[in-house]
């Protein structure tokens, strides 16, 4: 039998190419050594250019992006950003493309592309970089972000859109420019922009397109959900320079009132604001997502994930109200709209304003480390109402604090109704809750499922399974229950009985209200739901003010001095406000003074000696004990605190602590961690970095 490979003959068959590279060895001898090539030779040559597409699918560590080849019958389909289907296993699944390499040896059989759902690219190059850049920040999945990011396709829309209303925009010269004019905004109403300190410099920063960074403090609008007159004269000078302007809104109800305001005031030059909300259905969700991928429109409002809006050139990105709870994220990686705003910001180069009544910690943080200006009235005296915190000024009153509504706060409404109407923020909706025995103060819960109850007239319901009974406290045969805590509902009717001649309406999430009248009214509503009144409000109640601090959270402080402002600014000038629940003595005191800056300057020296967000990077890790024991194993965490695992829920949670200079490299192995127990098919891991509800 012969040898399939040929006898050594004496001769070395690769001399000659060995020689080449190095020259002082003679040719043929077996001495010489082949270096290494950099990279090494494929085994599989592809002669179908190779796709790298990032697939959707939760599973960490395929999601980075796999490489499959592009088969000559989808060649001329497949474009970087196109939708397409792959298979991974037996199963498929959608996918969007990232780039497209020419054709080069791998080392292993790359499967093909199956399917391309779209030929367009629905997919730019920055929503991969912003995408990219929020997975590195909160060491999250592309795939998850890029689902926040493109809503869901509509074939149906897709194909009406491109082939009735695609009309490609030609870049705007100077004279094609829109809002162009002197006289494309009119304002009537103060207070403007120009009347702050730092507003004249901004307005010309805006125009001159030159980049500006800024945390705004701005002056109320009682009539106005929000100081829309100050925005439209931010957002009409923003667009005299070429590119688009995005803004943001904590909810769709004050971004479509923006887009209504913005429409009845501007001239027949302005651009029309395209509506960029996730409440709306899916369907006008993406083709307002192909508006603006495509069509360049000049003026997006939105909410919270029109922060990804594929929009070409961004001139300012504008967040109001930028400390409400709706711009965090609550699915993994749970980013927050503002600091994506700020990445998006750098990488754009767009000016951003970051805007509210408050003041939270963070936005603080930017303005002390210098990274963005203030926008504020500073010692600028500005006429605005007057706030009472009976609870430190006049304890005479025995019923403060007992009762939700006191004979303090009776007074203080009737005093008001003298004036116009009055505005009664209650923190919980519906009727009687958390109800216990009036006279041995056992809880009372539904004999069925052990729920909470809550009394609606003389019945008792559980909401729960719905079940209705007669309530007899099983300790004492008592048939009376007392609540420590009234929704809006019963606080309406409670208050109906008090002023029988004034008409009481309740409003919440579900029963929104237009404008009140000048007429003396009570309106009872929930927090951020409460209706503007024509000319203000002539005065304010707060019931529960002090329900947030009483929650051992982090943003309990910062979220108590939002919702005061928030509803301080619906109250006219020369009206009132009273707070009632004991607020706390020093918040109490910052609103009275609006002191919101100092405040926030405090609360950053507090969190910094305990090293919480902002002044320290910091991530949560919750799964399974045994799954958290793993991971610990395997993690390597140099000079950071780890806090040993404490029960969260169902699942238990490890708390990390590092440096602000540490913060990428604390990122990185959190990263590492959920790729490795991917691999390993380890029980669910979840890690949010920065956690919110700490």
């Amino acid at each position: 039998m012969k040898d399939q490979m040929p006898r050594w003959s004496g001769l070395d068959p690769l001399a000659q190419i060995r020689s080449r590279q190095e020259g002082k060895t003679k040719r043929g001898h077996q001495q010489e050594l082949l270096p290494l090539p950099d990279k090494p030779a494929g085994k599989w040559k592809n002669t179908d250019s190779i796709a790298r597409v990032i697939p959707d699918t939760p599973v960490f560590h395929l999601a980075i992006g796999l490489d499959y080849t592009i088969p000559p019958r989808l060649a001329g389909k497949t474009r970087i950003g196109s939708l397409v289907s792959v298979k991974i296993g037996e199963k498929l699944v959608h996918a969007w493309v990232k780039d497209i390499r020419p054709p080069e040896a791998t080392s292993q059989r790359l499967r093909p592309i199956s399917r391309v759902l779209s030929d367009r690219g629905l997919v730019s190059p920055k929503t991969f970089q912003l995408a990219q850049q929020v997975v590195s920040r909160y060491a999250g999945n592309i795939s998850q972000v890029l689902n926040q990011a493109i809503p869901n396709r509509r074939a149906g829309i897709e194909k009406e859109f491109f082939t009735n209303n695609f009309a490609p925009v030609m870049p705007l010269t100077s004279r094609e420019a829109p809002c162009q004019e002197t006289n494309c905004l009119s304002v009537r109403d103060e207070p403007k922009i120009e009347n702050y300190p730092q507003g004249k410099g901004l307005l010309d920063s805006l125009a001159n397109k030159r980049l500006a960074r800024v945390v705004w403090s701005a002056i109320p609008e009682p009539n106005r959900v929000a100081p829309f007159n100050q925005i439209s004269e931010l957002v009409s000078v923003a667009l005299k320079a070429k590119g688009s302007v995005l803004c943001l809104f904590p909810t769709a109800r004050q971004a479509s009132e923006f887009c209504s305001y913005w429409s009845a005031s501007q001239g027949a030059n302005a651009p029309s604001p395209l509506k960029y909300f996730f409440e709306k259905s899916s369907g006008r969700h993406y083709q307002a997502y192909l508006q603006c991928r495509f069509n360049h429109p000049r003026l997006v409002v939105g909410t919270r994930s029109a922060i990804f809006a594929p929009l070409k050139r961004i001139s300012l990105l504008l967040i109001w109200d930028e400390n409400a709870e709706t711009y965090q994220e609550q699915t993994a990686p749970y980013w927050h709209s503002r600091q994506v705003a700020m990445m998006r910001a750098n990488s754009e180069k767009c000016s951003l304003i970051l805007g509210s009544y408050s003041r939270s910690p963070q936005a603080q943080a930017l303005v002390l480390s210098s990274w963005a200006s203030e926008l504020a009235m500073n010692n600028t005296p500005v006429l605005l109402p007057k706030i009472f915190t009976p609870d430190y000024e006049q304890r005479d009153d025995l019923s403060i604090g007992r009762t939700p509504i006191s004979s303090t706060a009776i007074q203080f409404l009737r005093s008001c109704l003298e004036n116009g109407p009055v505005l009664v923020q209650v923190g919980r909706r519906g009727g009687r809750k958390a109800l216990s025995c009036a006279r041995c103060s056992a809880p009372l819960r539904c004999p069925k499922c052990l729920g909470q109850v809550e009394q609606r007239g003389d019945d008792y319901l559980c909401p729960s399974c719905g079940h209705s009974f007669f309530f007899r406290c099983p300790n004492c045969g008592a048939q009376q229950a007392r609540a420590a805590v009234r929704g809006h509902q019963r606080i309406g009717r409670e208050l109906a009985a008090a002023f029988p001649k004034i008409p009481v309406i309740n409003c919440d999430a579900d029963n929104s209200l237009p404008p009140i009248g000048t007429k003396p009214t009570l309106v009872v509503a929930t927090v951020d739901q409460e209706p503007v009144a024509s000319n203000g409000y002539a005065g304010a109640l707060l019931l529960d003010a002090g329900m947030l601090i009483s929650l051992d959270r982090i943003w309990a402080g910062e979220q108590t001095l939002r919702r005061w402002a928030n509803l301080g600014a619906k109250v006219a000038a020369k009206g009132k406000i009273m707070l009632s629940g004991d607020p706390g003595e020093y918040l109490a005191t910052t609103f009275k003074r609006r002191t919101f800056r100092e405040w926030a300057s405090k609360e950053l020296q507090e969190r910094a000696e305990v090293g919480i967000p902002p002044t320290a990077a910091m991530a949560a890790i919750r799964a399974s004990k045994d799954t958290l024991n793993q991971l610990l194993a395997c993690a390597n965490f140099p000079d950071m605190q780890v806090i040993e695992p404490v029960r969260f829920g169902n699942d238990w949670q490890v708390i990390v602590r590092a440096r602000l200079d540490q913060g990428e490299e604390l990122r990185a192995e959190l990263s590492r961690l959920q790729a490795l127990a991917s691999r390993k098919k380890w029980e669910p891991v979840k890690v949010q970095v920065d956690p919110y509800d700490f």
